[in-house]
């Protein structure tokens, strides 16, 4: 999915330094009304939902603002298993959020949504691990499945540019996808940063 930054992020993001660039594509408030909406409609359907951000400042933000458990780095082997059963038993625990630790030492086959907030761009085998997760889960008894990998990037801005470079792999790779720039009845939602 395609957006733009808000104004005044955007402001900022032609005047700054590379890095505080990344920073303000992956925290556009934009991007997180566009993650909390998706998170609440997949987790209405039952889905089960995996945020990917390799950004941990953008990680931990994340989780605080949607309320959800997050895995990263300096999690401890003991909160990890924790937060794994969590989400994979109990019903009232749809979403995770994951840093790019979650690519290689964490197997989460119930996860059916991945949404992916910033990541080390351009890196083909880590989507290729990402989308591992989503597509290898059994449907559900009684219900077709369906299979959702979600990056959100913000539209005039260097993310663009590896955007569409992921999107070549995914063509290279027989993916099929569509660039959404909206989603419907988003604007009927209480979101944050109104």
């Amino acid at each position: 999915h395609e957006g733009p930054m808000t104004k005044e992020f955007y402001s900022e993001y032609l005047t700054t330094t590379p890095g505080r660039r990344k920073m303000l594509y992956a925290m556009n408030p934009n991007k997180f009304r566009k993650c909390q909406y998706l998170v609440r409609f997949h987790e209405e359907r039952g889905d089960k939902v995996i945020i990917f951000a390799d950004n941990v400042f953008a990680l931990r933000m994340y989780a605080f603002r949607l309320q959800r458990p997050f895995i990263y780095g300096p999690t401890s082997q003991t909160e990890r298993m924790r937060i794994l059963q969590n989400f994979q038993h109990n019903p009232n625990c749809n979403t995770i959020l994951l840093s790019k630790v979650g690519d290689t030492s964490i197997d989460i086959p119930e996860a059916n949504v991945l949404i992916q907030v910033s990541s080390h761009y351009g890196s083909r085998r880590q989507e290729a691990q990402r989308l591992g997760r989503i597509l290898r889960p059994k449907p559900r008894a009684g219900q077709n499945f369906n299979a959702f990998f979600y990056s959100l990037v913000s539209t005039d801005t260097q993310e663009m540019f590896y955007s569409s470079k992921r999107q070549q792999f995914l063509i290279d790779q027989s993916y099929a996808f569509k660039v959404l720039t909206k989603f419907e009845g988003m604007d009927k939602e209480q979101l944050d940063f109104e």
